[in-house]
């Protein structure tokens, strides 16, 4: 435990030589963390692609003749996927350009929720990385400035190996942020474009589906069978 201790302070004192820049180094790793536990949350498949769901219960209440139980299961399910759903079907009596309109309108609106925060991630790699390269130029002025006070005795002085010190943790330190940073910004930023993908499938098929001549004449032989005048089993039984 006591080599532990030591490890940790030891290793907080080689980073207090990185020098102030360290400061908004922690702040860019702080901020970035955050970001990316949030879209973890926010980009999982089962919230954005619920696929079992609109199959089993929107699709089904469709095929049912319920419509507005499906626009319901939507609202009460709200998601990117739901949303385009529940967009289309509420126009399902529009011609079939209309439909692809509306659900490509409704796909662009999903578009930023999708992609939010994903700028600031790498604003925050590019942020790190030119702060530890400030650093390394820091540092090197403080250890050039050092020698040139000592007139060049370069073995007489432990300040010139402090700047070479703080520019290479300030350079480290950034390359630490920056490396993990970048490669969240690109596999978030992948993540939501084949979620656009999907999206733009899955519209496309309930604009097929609503439009599709089967559909349309269950539709009219649905209305016809509800039009009908009820009749109890007692009158066919009397007849």
């Amino acid at each position: 435990m006591g080599n532990l201790i030591e490890m940790i302070v030891s290793g907080l004192e080689q980073l207090s030589g990185g020098g102030i820049l360290l400061i908004p180094l922690i702040g860019c790793s702080i901020c970035a963390h955050a970001i990316i536990m949030e879209r973890i949350y926010h980009l999982r498949r089962e919230r954005v692609i619920p696929s079992q769901f609109v199959t089993r219960i929107i699709y089904h209440e469709l095929v049912q003749g319920n419509p507005n139980v499906a626009i319901q299961m939507c609202e009460q399910r709200p998601g990117p996927l739901t949303n385009v759903l529940r967009a289309g079907i509420e126009r399902r009596n529009a011609d079939e350009d209309t439909l692809k309109r509306v659900v490509r309108l409704s796909i662009n609106g999903e578009k930023p929720k999708l992609t939010r925060y994903l700028h600031i991630l790498g604003l925050l790699s590019a942020v790190a990385i030119y702060t530890g390269l400030l650093g390394t130029f820091l540092g090197m002025i403080i250890s050039f400035g050092n020698l040139y006070e000592l007139g060049g005795q370069v073995g007489q002085s432990r300040d010139i190996a402090g700047g070479i010190s703080q520019a290479l943790i300030t350079t480290a330190a950034g390359l630490m942020v920056a490396l993990p940073t970048y490669v969240a910004y690109y596999y978030f930023n992948s993540k939501a474009q084949l979620y656009l993908t999907e999206l733009e499938r899955h519209g496309m098929s309930l604009v097929r589906f609503l439009t599709a001549e089967e559909h349309k004449l269950f539709q009219d032989e649905l209305e016809d069978i509800q039009s009908l005048p009820h009749r109890s089993p007692t009158d066919e039984h009397s007849r």
